[in-house]
């Protein structure tokens, strides 16, 4: 008698349709309608002035450390040259 093989179980993902299901609006300490009246405000606009501060202060943070890298290596062949070429 052959044994039968069982079927593996294919998963199956859900589409996000965006739906909210918990106000994170308590995080910033203000209730859901007055987080839908700051939403309201805010819709033509992508950020606020603080956000936008803090998004170019993250990119420098990040971006800063390689440029410096990237500068100091183009200073240290170029210093190189000048003493090995003297």
């Amino acid at each position: 008698m052959k044994k039968e093989k069982k079927k593996k179980v294919k998963t199956v993902y859900l589409e996000d349709k965006g739906e909210t299901i918990y106000s994170m609006a308590a995080l910033y300490g203000r209730t859901p309608e007055e987080q839908e009246e700051f939403n309201r405000k805010r819709k033509g606009n992508d950020a606020t002035p603080s956000e936008r501060l803090a998004m170019i202060r993250a990119a420098f943070s990040v971006y800063g450390p390689m440029l410096l890298i990237v500068v100091g290596g183009f200073a240290l062949s170029a210093l190189l040259m000048y003493l090995f070429l003297k």
